[in-house]
């Protein structure tokens, strides 16, 4: 497949929420929902609105949307977009700076390419899956660090996940021998900094696939690995890791 009209499509997405998004930052945030760990915002919805709108207009695949679910009819070819109009909402909403607009093409369970848009710094990462990545315009690598006591881990707490004691002493035995672990709150930006060398591996059980569904490929076209359970098709749920490639699994 030729995707450099669908990643130029993403990109005009992404900015299209972003500039929105942006302008949301200036006025209360409206929520809509706030339930256990879970918070849903008005921009959400209205970021989805736009992102799927472009997207439904230029190219003929299936939406399946964070807010929404799947929109459009499947292909048989199964290639679909998958979008988080609003990574990090709770970051948007408190004013922390981690958060962005994640559009993903994937065909069945492969990632094809990505888009990450970083609403507070304006960065922009991208990626065809066999072409490479890129940071705006400039092309990006994963890092050489080889060594996990050496290598900085990006991971979360997904609202799913276990949060029993035992499960948390061994999810936090299985990240011990990193130099650093790292938890910012958006799955998308900790994929999107792997793709550019600034950590080195990604670790999450239980994420829904629009959070990691552009990181993924953006990862994977960067030169790095990637390991993913099938997402449960009624939860959207996965297993995800991704690395340098040089790095041990962490739950190998």
């Amino acid at each position: 497949m030729k995707l450099e009209a669908e990643l130029s499509l993403a990109k005009k997405a992404a900015q299209r929420a972003a500039t929105l998004l942006s302008g949301l930052l200036a006025k209360p945030i409206e929520v809509d929902s706030a339930i256990d760990r879970d918070v849903k915002l008005a921009a959400d919805r209205e970021a989805e609105t736009l992102i799927v709108e472009t997207l439904r207009d230029g190219s003929p695949y299936p939406v399946l949307s964070e807010e929404s679910g799947c929109i459009g009819e499947t292909r048989s070819d199964r290639t679909r977009w998958i979008v988080d109009p609003l990574d990090g909402s709770l970051n948007f909403l408190r004013g922390i700076p981690f958060c962005g607009v994640s559009i993903g093409l994937w065909q069945d369970d492969a990632p094809l390419l990505g888009v990450i848009h970083d609403l507070r710094t304006g960065e922009s990462f991208s990626g065809i899956v066999g072409a490479g990545a890129w940071l705006d315009d400039a092309k990006v690598h994963v890092s050489a660090v080889s060594k996990p006591s050496e290598a900085i881990l990006c991971t979360g707490f997904p609202i799913g996940m276990d949060f029993s004691r035992s499960a948390i002493t061994a999810y936090a035995e299985q990240v011990l021998n990193f130099k650093r672990t790292r938890l910012i709150g958006s799955a998308a930006l900790s994929l999107a900094y792997l793709a550019a060398g600034r950590v080195d591996a990604y670790y999450e059980r239980g994420i829904k696939i629009w959070d990691v569904a552009a990181g993924l490929a953006i990862v994977k076209a960067a030169g790095g690995a990637i390991f993913h359970t099938a997402a449960d098709p009624k939860k959207h749920t996965l297993d995800v890791e991704a690395s340098n490639g040089l790095l041990t699994r962490v739950n190998a």
